[in-house]
């Protein structure tokens, strides 16, 4: 069974938040064929696929998002890091710019989504606090 876990760094102001949240879902999910589902024929409209797995909204609690990132590296997890470089323009070249060739320590996460076995994720995300 797979899960995904999204955490996110709470001191963002929330517009910037749900932002972080929406970047990483998109990423993450990219080519998810096993953890999206298929689109829905209703009587007047298409619902559009949408996560058939379970995906939790965490923060890092004392943990630093650096450290589960590198984590999620050594445990093979599908991951997305986003930065406040990525949040801070609305140009993707322009982002692209600002973090190619950057080791990971270079840039500043604000968020990082998880997917994969259900054990290595909670193996990761351990007793990381829910988001509320």
């Amino acid at each position: 069974m797979y899960k995904a876990a999204i955490i996110i760094d709470p001191n963002q102001p929330q517009g910037l938040l749900t932002n972080s949240v929406a970047c990483i879902t998109s990423g993450l999910f990219l080519e998810g064929k096993d953890y999206v589902g298929h689109e829905i024929k209703g009587k007047d409209v298409n619902y559009i696929p949408i996560t058939k797995i379970p995906i939790l909204i965490l923060k890092p609690g004392n943990s630093r998002l650096l450290d589960l990132c590198r984590r999620a590296q050594e445990t093979n997890l599908k991951y997305m890091a986003f930065t406040k470089e990525g949040q801070s323009t609305t140009d993707y070249d322009q982002y692209e710019k600002r973090v190619s060739g950057l080791p990971l320590e270079s840039v500043t996460l604000v968020g990082l989504g998880v997917v994969g076995d259900e054990k290595a994720i909670n193996s990761l995300i351990g007793s990381l606090p829910m988001f509320r």
